[in-house]
């Protein structure tokens, strides 16, 4: 446990580093740039040195929501020697008429350019937005893939989510729609007279669908112009304000998929056909001349691929879904297959621009693991639910359209490409996020090290939006006679309405005149939020990229939290009690204690399609957002108190007579203490005078439904009363102070579990910490 001061000041220093990112978009792990290592340690490179421990990173959501950033109409100004744009970090020479780049330290004339650089120096803003001067793109494509080999009530609740978006959409964006049963059916929107579509068998006698082979079957002329009669736009891709009525006749008649499912067998779905096609109809669309269209294919589904592309399985129920231990023994015979089907289709959405979201329902596995690298790594979505009528997926689904207030746009952008530029000394070790690096080499990036997909400090995505965040790993080698160090982010995109721009973020961090510890803790800005979420989404990805096999990466973890602790505590060797942390560290073991209990270690209890779903949204949420998945929040609602108290995630927080309304990001729960559900249920917050009563029974949910409202994909509701089954939602993520009955304090929630608790953790840590042997 810690003091109040140390709790208050940590919430300020939380509150200081959060006004940074609503007004720059960017946290860093160190707001202090390192200085070269000093005394007996040695830098041997990499993003873990010595001097800092945690790495130098930056969490960045380009499109963040910034109304100070400034506009301008026109292309930037930049450096000629190191293509750095112009910006208010750079020193101006007025007599000279030039301008000096602090990134390469080169002078530059100003040229024409002169009325662009007065804006781009005097916003006094970090981040500068241009509108670049191009013809406007199309609208966005959106194909629908709709899932009959489902049971009839599923069926409608995708259909009505389907014709409730649809009057929400640019009128000028295409619309397509794709059944999915043991055919694939392709319907022809375009046709006023009738109800028409294309059937594929599903399970081509080739080894997939191929551009060609689809054109053939839609009977689509190859070089055809872009019309109503030969063209896959105006036949099958058909304008949102042409295509309403068609879809609602088309819905009034569709059925569930007619082909009989034997006793013993699954349902006969052909997902990985149907994706295929549907990319094929996306390349078509954008043809051999590059047409600049970008779309998303949402696929909506409520069970695996028995067949066909991508196949997971077979349909004989005796034959179980792949689980981890599966995977790793190597009892999982179709996932290689099936895996490379994913990579293949992402690498050719990438190259159109165009991204899949998954919608998916089931009390089984459906096949995320495989297509994993078409969805996360294009930029989609992904939204797990119980049903197509549970309020998770149909508020996910209407949120996935919503309108940014600012822009009046999509909450979509397309066609993104992030580039970092550096100063000298700073390299760039990789990202992490919902991208891929691309082949371009750059003076930027570190030949030595990669973390993530590295090697370039180039990443692109088909689609993002003003939430989607990006993790950048750095790798300081030198030090230079310079104070500080630059950094520029560059993001280009495409809005919903066909404009291309481009952000710029130009960021200023010194360097510490030491790399002494005295002067670290002294000058260091360290942000113990950011290196949470750093370290969560490196962790995830070194659990992709190591099997899932968690020994080695926990192992990796408990290191760098021990030398981490040894770096910057003050302590006599072998005296654990010594052991001090200064303030702006305490918080960072309790997030690793809890990183090491959750889901995105721990793959035990979830599923492997479970599993890809977590860590998706780790790898692309805010920092804020990824603390709440790492360690949830808890509040407590106590009788009389007129607002909610921020409490420690410990059993010992768990009372008879409160409420506590816990953000797990994934769940949101309320807890009604024993005492209080009593009272509830008696009906006393309807009598006269129990106005306090019903205001503390209220206050949760008035919470409750603002998380929901602000978060995409919308959590899981649970409310639930002590010592009820339900309340595992809330006790498998707090800390089982107490895990014995006889050693319980009257009214302490007892947590019946083997784990460690924190205070034990702690006390190992103390230990390793402050033994000379430790390295």
């Amino acid at each position: 446990s810690y003091s109040f001061c140390t709790l208050l000041n940590t919430f300020i220093m939380a509150e200081y580093f959060q006004n940074i990112e609503d007004t720059e978009g960017t946290r860093w792990t160190w707001h202090t740039f390192p200085n070269k290592v000093s005394g007996k340690e040695k830098h041997t490179g990499g993003c873990f040195s010595p001097e800092m421990v945690v790495p130098l990173a930056c969490i960045i959501t380009p499109l963040k929501v910034i109304p100070t950033a400034p506009e301008i109409q026109g292309l930037p100004t930049k450096c000629r020697q190191c293509s750095a744009i112009a910006n208010k970090f750079c020193k101006i020479d007025a007599a000279s008429r030039s301008w000096t780049c602090p990134f390469c330290r080169s002078r530059n004339d100003q040229g024409a350019a002169a009325g662009t650089l007065q804006q781009e120096f005097g916003s006094g803003s970090s981040t500068v937005e241009y509108i670049l001067n191009k013809p406007p793109t199309p609208s966005p494509v959106f194909i629908f893939i709709v899932d009959i080999a489902t049971k009839l009530t599923e069926l409608n609740g995708e259909k009505d989510a389907i014709l409730g978006v649809l009057p929400t959409l640019p009128p000028n964006s295409l619309i397509g729609i794709i059944t999915v049963g043991m055919h694939v059916t392709v319907w022809e929107l375009g046709f006023k007279y009738a109800v028409k579509g294309v059937v594929f068998t599903g399970d081509p006698k080739s080894a997939e669908y191929t551009q060609d082979s689809v054109r053939e079957f839609l009977g689509i002329k190859r070089g055809a112009k872009v019309g109503p009669s030969e063209g896959v736009a105006g036949r099958y891709l058909v304008p949102a304000s042409d295509c309403v009525q068609m879809v609602t006749n088309l819905f009034d008649d569709l059925t569930q998929d007619p082909w009989p499912i034997p006793q013993g067998r699954r349902a006969l779905r052909s997902t990985g056909a149907s994706l295929e096609i549907a990319t094929a109809m996306a390349e078509i669309l954008v043809g051999p001349a590059k047409e600049p269209y970008h779309g998303r294919i949402i696929l909506l589904l409520s069970g695996p691929c028995p067949r066909g592309p991508g196949k997971m399985v077979t349909d004989k129920l005796e034959e179980t879904l792949r689980s981890h231990s599966d995977i790793k023994d190597g009892n999982a015979p179709h996932i290689t297959k099936a895996t490379e089907f994913g990579k293949k289709l992402a690498k050719r959405l990438r190259a159109i621009n165009f991204c899949i979201d998954m919608f998916m329902i089931s009390l089984d596995q459906v096949g995320l693991l495989e297509l994993s690298e078409a969805i996360v790594y294009t930029g989609g979505y992904i939204v797990s639910s119980d049903t197509f009528h549970a309020p998770v997926f149909v508020t996910s689904f209407a949120k996935l359209f919503r309108k940014v207030p600012s822009r009046d746009t999509l909450n979509m952008f397309f066609n993104v490409t992030l580039e970092v530029q550096t100063s000298a000394e700073t390299k760039i070790a990789g990202c992490i996020g919902p991208c891929r690096g691309s082949d371009e080499m750059s003076q930027c990036a570190s030949s030595s090290v990669e973390v993530g997909d590295g090697k370039t400090c180039v990443w692109s995505t088909s689609s993002i939006d003003t939430t989607t965040s990006f993790s950048v790993i750095f790798d300081a080698e030198k030090q230079s006679g310079s104070p500080n160090r630059f950094t520029q982010f560059l993001t280009a995109f495409t809005d919903s309405f066909g404009v291309r721009r481009l952000r710029v973020t130009t960021q200023m961090h010194a360097i510490a005149s030491s790399a002494d510890r005295d002067v670290i803790n002294a000058t260091y800005c360290f942000d113990q939020l950011t290196a949470a979420a750093v370290l969560g989404r490196m962790t995830t990805r070194y659990m992709e990229e190591n099997g899932n096999d968690m020994r080695p990466i926990v192992r990796w973890l408990d290191r760098s939290l021990i030398n981490f602790v040894k770096k910057f505590a003050t302590y006599h060797a072998g005296d654990p009690k010594s052991l001090s942390l200064p303030q702006q560290y305490t918080l960072l073991p309790q997030f690793m204690y809890h990183l090491r209990r959750s889901e995105f270690l721990q793959v035990f209890n979830s599923s492997a399609d479970e599993t890809i779903f977590f860590r998706s949204c780790l790898s692309r949420e805010t920092v804020s957002q990824a603390v709440a998945m790492i360690q949830p929040s808890l509040k407590s609602y106590e009788y009389g108190m007129s607002v909610s108290q921020p409490v420690q995630l410990d059993s010992s927080s768990v009372k008879a007579d409160n409420i506590l309304l816990c953000d797990a990001y994934f769940d949101v729960t309320i807890h009604h203490g024993k005492t209080i559900a009593s009272w509830r249920k008696e009906g006393h917050q309807n009598n006269p005078g129990y106005e306090a009563f019903k205001g503390q029974l209220d206050s949760p949910h008035v919470h409750m439904a603002e998380i929901v409202e602000s978060r995409f994909p919308s959590p899981k509701i649970t409310i639930c009363d002590q010592h009820t089954s339900q309340a595992r939602y809330i006790y498998s993520k707090i800390n089982p102070s107490e895990t014995k009955l006889e050693n319980a304090e009257e009214g302490v929630q007892v947590i019946h579990t083997d784990d460690a608790n924190l205070q034990t953790f702690w006390e190992k840590l103390q230990i390793l910490a402050v033994s000379s042997d430790r390295k």
